[in-house]
């Protein structure tokens, strides 16, 4: 885990206490309280689906920066402190493809505890608006809807994107965690799993 030296709240020096049941970094001033539990970031990557002349196509975004340059995968990027999940991934596609896409639910997400912080990654299926696929000309050196076929020639698709991928083709969309709007406001969301056939459970 990486380790701090000073207080981000008061800036006095940081000690190691007991807490939670493990030695962490804190602050001995009491009425400061703040305790270090480390880096956490979230990120997030959408599933784009599109057909085009009977073939369906994901959208699929070249990196034109380190780390990974030239590699393909899925647009996407970490969530703001501020700012809502569904917000974020919507953004990203935005920004990175030139492509106009709406939050549909979650088909999954790892867990990553490597690096220099603890991070979450959550692939989201997308619903295509409009647009044509671009690059940012800095973030991203191209952009564009690919089939699985397709993909198979490219060099350096992602695989966590290819996985992504065949989650959202093989789920009907809005059976993964979807926003419970009666649960969720501009602040914070409320994710959770619809049946989409309710036979399943109704004996």
């Amino acid at each position: 885990m990486p380790r701090i030296s000073y207080c981000p709240r008061c800036a006095t020096e940081l000690v190691m206490r007991h807490d939670g049941g493990r030695d962490r970094q804190a602050c001995p001033d009491g009425e400061c309280g703040f305790v270090f539990f480390g880096d956490f970031s979230i990120g997030c990557a959408g599933v784009v689906l599109r057909e085009d002349g009977g073939v369906t196509r994901a959208l699929l975004i070249q990196r034109g920066q380190p780390p990974y340059a030239g590699t393909w995968q899925l647009p996407g990027g970490y969530a703001e402190h501020d700012e809502l999940l569904t917000t974020a991934v919507e953004r990203e596609v935005r920004e990175e493809a030139a492509v106009e896409a709406r939050f549909r639910d979650v088909v999954g997400f790892r867990h990553m505890i490597v690096g220099p912080s603890t991070n979450i990654y959550v692939v989201c299926r997308l619903d295509y608006v409009d647009g044509e696929p671009a690059s940012d000309g800095d973030e991203t050196a191209a952009a564009g809807f690919y089939s699985f076929d397709e993909m198979e020639s490219m060099q350096g698709v992602q695989g966590i994107s290819r996985w992504g991928i065949r989650h959202a083709l093989e789920s009907h969309p809005g059976s993964g965690l979807s926003v419970d709007d009666n649960g969720s406001d501009n602040r914070w969301q409320m994710f959770g799993l619809t049946d989409v056939d309710p036979r399943h459970w109704r004996g």
